[in-house]
């Protein structure tokens, strides 16, 4: 199943050594005289993992210029834990008191006179400032003689102690970070072909005429599903419920200049309403876009967005949508475009359906850039902002899992929960796989996992069954530890933050229609992932806050509260679903006669469903998806109580 070519690492531009210079200038710990060592604040967390002394590749050359950004600390992060927790906590009396931009500065951000002290130091030490935002400076300098590994520091940086309150961290010291789109289109455009087969609902359409799966004949997978049936299933829109007065913003890398065009061609034709005059806003600066083998393409971008968008529209047609492409798929980026909303509170909600992992060999996501993006999205929970991102779409994102997914990163060291995702103050969407019946109504929900089978024995037996991993929504323990709203939810005993939160369709084999415009032409197209559940939940949390008449801000601590409270707003999705049928639950992918047979690719595939990798569905709160998916409960439930707990 074709989709995006796997992350590489960014190719050195500037030389192997220069990003180790920038050690030598701020400090590092090991390069330290025992007698100054005192006078100095680590840095912890500033070097990736794979930069070691036996890495090292002895003196910068003079000469060598280099640049960095050093994120800033909050002022008070035990001031601002304490808040967060006040006004995210729906049983707090403080609850839902936002701070505005202005006034999360004035009590948070460094003061004028940490910043003035900081800079002074800088211009001593010989660096010019380049820029300054509320959450970092921009920096450059010339390189002094110093031991590193090939493209990043052996130890961990150090400023003088009287900026360590000041200084979060520093970045740009090694190869970047980089970010995938977590989506999977089908392989044919135009989704269904002529003459390729799907299912109204179901279970509809039986796939007579090839092998039987598990002794039975498996079935046709559902035609791709559309916007008005995941609305109905999920109860959004329910009594005009459709995210007016709210804002919606979307967060990937690029943009497409034929957005618009296209998302009011596929609203049209899927029976929906294009959008108002002034109603889609864009941010994007093609001029600044960095082009580089880490990302993906912008073309494979495209194909994300038109997915946020498609489905942040579909399930919210009334509320204002905002797209902020970041220049690259780097963190740095990506930071940037997501504090042009945070910092002007430009939304309500954020749809980001991207991520990378923590634990990767090399890996490039070093400390200080968790810290700094933890500290944006307190930044946002503080000022009412939700933050949504989609889970992943590798299961258990381990090495095994990594063989054969899709959608995986091959370079994973471990089991693991995808970043930003496992972030404590993110909402998480993992996936599910959604059953319609013959009058569109929910029929039933299970994990969003899926074994590839392919025809064998010259087209007369499915093998090998139950198929090989091919596509899994995401989860599992982080790296961080378990937050208060998670207690006595999740089971297990875990000590660590688990995702996901919460769950919606995005499975592959089962996917969502989507209208874009590739190579000069149109088409509808069939897109799995988590990334149609993340725009999805954000556009239902919209209508929610329309529904309550109030701004949700951080969800969790409510998601959870919700969930003990036995208010039954939630489907619980397990692998075995009570009301499916027989197990092993299956489908047969009709991909159409475009399939070039000659490159080992078949038109038909069967998936068995329900089984992701290393995560399991169970009755309450699970690694699979969390606390399930709304029902129409769900959004009533905000229009009876305006969303405060008895």
């Amino acid at each position: 199943m074709p989709l995006h070519a796997p992350i590489r690492p960014l190719r050195r531009l500037r030389g192997s050594v220069v990003a180790a210079a920038c050690a030598a200038l701020l400090g590092t710990a090991g390069s330290l005289p025992a007698a100054h060592a005192a006078d100095r604040h680590p840095l912890v967390g500033s070097r990736p993992a794979y930069a070691t002394r036996t890495a090292d590749t002895g003196p910068v050359p003079a000469g060598s210029h280099v640049s960095a950004r050093l994120y800033l600390n909050s002022r008070d992060p035990q001031g601002l834990a304490a808040l967060l927790r006040d006004i995210s906590d729906p049983r707090s009396p403080r609850y839902r008191h936002y701070l505005t931009p202005a006034e999360y500065q004035r009590h948070f951000g460094p003061t004028d006179r940490q910043i003035r002290t900081l800079t002074a130091w800088l211009g001593g030490s010989g660096f010019t400032v380049t820029g300054r935002t509320s959450h970092y400076l921009g920096i450059e300098g010339p390189a002094r003689a110093v031991r590193g590994t090939s493209d990043a520091p052996a130890d961990d940086l150090s400023v003088p102690a009287s900026l360590g309150a000041t200084v979060l961290g520093v970045s740009g010291l090694s190869t970047p970070a980089a970010a995938h789109p977590l989506s999977t289109p089908a392989p044919a455009l135009d989704v269904p072909a002529d003459d390729a087969v799907c299912s109204g609902h179901f279970g509809e359409k039986p796939a007579t005429g090839l092998p039987k799966a598990y002794g039975r004949t498996a079935t046709y997978a559902p035609c791709p599903y559309t916007p008005a049936q995941l609305r109905h299933a999920y109860g959004a829109g329910a009594k005009g419920a459709t995210g007016r007065g709210s804002t919606i913003a979307v967060v990937d890398a690029y943009g497409s200049p034929d957005m618009l065009t296209d998302a009011d061609r596929y609203a049209r034709a899927t029976g929906d309403h294009a959008f108002r005059p002034g109603q889609y806003r864009r941010h994007v600066t093609p001029g600044d876009w960095h082009i580089d083998d880490a990302c993906a393409s912008p073309r494979t971008w495209a194909g994300e967005q038109a997915l946020d968008i498609d489905l942040a529209h579909g399930l919210a047609p009334d509320a204002n949508v905002l797209y902020v492409g970041a220049n690259s798929c780097l963190d740095n980026d990506l930071m940037d475009a997501e504090s042009y909303i945070i910092d002007g509170r430009r939304a309500d909600v954020i749809s980001n359906s991207w991520a990378e992992i923590i634990h990767s060999s090399p890996g490039h996501l070093t400390p200080t850039l968790i810290a700094a993006w933890n500290l944006l999205f307190e930044q946002a929970a503080a000022e009412g902002i939700g933050v949504y991102f989609a889970a992943g779409d590798c299961g258990d994102s381990s090495p095994e899992a990594a063989q054969t997914g899709v959608n995986c990163d091959p370079k994973t060291t471990r089991a693991q929960a995808d970043f930003p995702s496992g972030s404590p103050w993110v909402t998480s969407v993992g996936g599910t796989t959604l059953a319609l019946d013959r009058h569109g109504d929910y029929a039933w929900e299970t994990s969003m996992g899926d074994g590839l089978s392919v025809l064998t024995d010259k087209g007369k037996a499915w093998g090998p069954v139950p198929g090989v991993f091919a596509f899994g929504g995401g989860g599992g323990a982080s790296d961080f530890p378990q937050p208060w709203y998670q207690r006595g939810s999740v089971p297990g005993g875990t000590a660590h933050r688990t995702t996901p939160d919460v769950a919606l369709e995005g499975d592959g084999a089962l996917p969502v229609l989507v209208g874009l415009t590739d190579a000069g032409a149109y088409h509808l197209v069939g897109f799995g992932g988590t990334s149609a559940a993340a725009p999805a939940f954000a556009a239902v949390q919209a209508d929610a806050q329309q529904a309550s008449g109030h701004r949700l801000g951080f969800a969790n601590p409510l998601l959870y509260a919700l969930a003990r409270s036995r208010a039954h707003v939630f489907h619980d999705v397990t692998d075995r679903p009570a009301n499916a049928g027989a197990h092993p639950l299956t489908v047969v992918r009709d991909e159409g006669p475009a399939v070039d047979t000659s490159t080992g690719a078949q038109r038909y595939l069967l998936y068995t469903l329900g089984h992701d990798f290393g995560l399991h569905a169970r009755r309450g709160y699970d690694d699979a998806t969390g606390l399930g998916s709304p029902d129409t409960g769900y959004l009533r439930w905000f229009q009876h109580t305006k969303g405060t707990l008895k």
